[in-house]
């Protein structure tokens, strides 16, 4: 059960929410269905804007500018403060959140939503990162329009959220032969098999599309940088030569001071959002130990924690574990062709892996999200359709982050 803090019980349960993305953006519009003016909601972030990532590994080859929300206007809609600052850590046992401003915020309860910390994996590799994907792939794809790039090799690192490599791959390939460009694509990856996280099915049919694309990969890859150029992909010694590396960022946890983590940095949550031995104290999302880093799982996550806080906070709400069941797809090219996939992640390991043409969620979404969908559906139904078929504009649910 959650506390309050020694007030008079008929103020209003002061909730901090903390990050500017989807499970930061979910938990506020949860709260402020469930709970109404039983909370008072504060959202904080360093960014001004909330940057719409699903379709982010498509907006260089559409050459389209990424999609953002100003925060201060989201959280004006919802009767919510802005404070724009970044999060230092947290002192539990005054219940304050720290910031990196000197700001001492008091809540009955937190909720972590700020993402994980995103490093460079290799020198003199193009560093691809959500939401500057258009940004950092803008030169490399003039140079593939020209015809001056032979190879690439895309980097998965370990740790690291591997789905947009293969999204990057498959586009690059669409992107090069339609251009009338020879271009040889090597993936080049730390999982043991692409897409392990979600199970064999996904797995087995990934490998399968890589194969009709004729897109080299390289499992169990330990890539680091050689001493005379190229990459060193193994403990052996081996290294591979390409015209450019393109790499995904390693990921770390925000390992947040006055916060249990685990190593790596990332904080372990149960199913309803909770961190083991912290009361109030609540992480969804990018920031978590839970191996999918995926603006879905982010939702979910941050439903689960709004409902808990809402019934605290006196709403009529049942609170809902988390079940850990991922709905999502693979982008295999502009045209929005798509390979859905679902599973249910327990215990690390997959269970229950499908994979299909059509959507296994309902509603069809890049991302699921209960909330956000429905709100950036409203927001952008009368925007610029720059997507064509049933992802036209924003009109869809929801990631994170991917």
């Amino acid at each position: 059960m959650l506390g309050r803090r020694s007030r008079h019980a008929s103020q209003a349960f002061e909730v901090l929410i903390a990050g500017g993305g989807v499970g930061a953006l979910e938990a506020a519009l949860a709260l402020h269905r469930l709970a109404r003016d039983r909370v008072k909601l504060t959202l904080v972030s360093p960014g001004d804007d909330f940057h719409y990532q699903p379709m982010a590994v498509l907006e260089p080859f559409v050459r389209r500018a990424p999609r953002r929300l100003p925060l201060a206007r989201f959280a004006s809609e919802l009767n919510m403060e802005f404070v724009q600052d970044s999060v230092e850590g947290v002192a539990c046992e005054r219940r304050v959140l720290l910031t990196a401003g000197g700001r001492e915020l008091p809540y009955d309860a937190l909720v972590i939503a700020v993402g994980a910390r995103r490093e460079a994996a290799l020198e003199d590799a193009v560093t691809v990162d959500v939401p500057g994907t258009s940004e950092s792939l803008r030169g490399l794809i003039d140079e593939i329009d020209a015809g001056v790039v032979a190879s690439i090799g895309f980097v998965a690192p370990r740790p690291t959220w591997p789905l947009p490599v293969y999204e990057l791959a498959l586009l690059a390939r669409e992107h090069a032969r339609e251009h009338g460009v020879e271009l040889a694509i090597t993936i080049l990856t730390a999982e043991q098999r692409p897409l392990a996280v979600f199970g064999s099915a996904v797995s087995d049919e990934l490998e399968a599309l890589l194969e009709r694309a004729e897109i080299a990969t390289i499992l169990g890859a330990q890539v680091s940088a050689s001493p005379g150029g190229g990459l060193l992909v193994d403990p052996g010694g081996n290294v591979l030569r390409f015209d450019r590396v393109v790499a995904l960022p390693r990921l770390a946890g925000p390992a947040l001071t006055g916060l249990p983590t685990d190593a790596d940095g990332f904080l372990a949550a149960n199913a309803l959002g909770q961190l083991a031995g912290v009361q109030d104290v609540f992480a969804v999302g990018d920031a978590t130990d839970f191996p999918v880093k995926y603006g879905g799982i982010a939702a979910q996550q941050a439903d689960a924690a709004a409902a808990m806080i809402a019934a605290a906070a006196g709403a009529d709400v049942v609170p809902a574990p988390f079940d850990g069941i991922v709905h999502g797809f693979l982008l295999r090219g502009r045209t929005l062709s798509r390979l859905h996939f679902s599973a249910r992640i327990e215990g690390g390991a997959a269970h229950d892996s499908r994979i299909g043409e059509e959507s296994i969620a309902a509603p069809e979404a890049k991302i699921s999200a209960r909330y956000l969908g429905p709100y950036l559906d409203d927001l952008w139904a009368s925007g610029a359709r720059w997507l064509s078929g049933p992802w036209s504009g924003v009109g869809v649910p929801g990631a994170d982050s991917r």
